[in-house]
């Protein structure tokens, strides 16, 4: 098995780019927003599971992980848009 090749350099500015703007995007969430997209994007956790941690039915879950991506989207937009250029 050959060995990974290290990130090239435009990659590398990029990550660091999309880290820059992220923490602070998390931090502008709510507290039931990001609680439930790290549950969901980073744990890997089914809503239904997120839901009964979070106390609230799976909807209500669900609705929060996707205010969460939405609000993070928007957050990292000009990243995406610079490495599109």
């Amino acid at each position: 098995m050959a060995a990974a090749e290290d990130p090239a350099p435009d990659r590398l500015a990029f990550s660091g780019e999309v880290n820059r703007l992220l923490a602070p995007a998390l931090d502008r969430l709510s507290p039931m927003e990001r609680t439930a997209f790290v549950m969901r994007h980073y744990e890997g956790m089914c809503i239904e599971d997120i839901g009964r941690a979070l106390g609230v039915h799976a909807g209500a879950a669900k609705h929060s992980v996707f205010r969460a991506v939405q609000k993070l989207r928007q957050a990292l937009e000009p990243a995406v848009s610079s490495a599109k250029s």
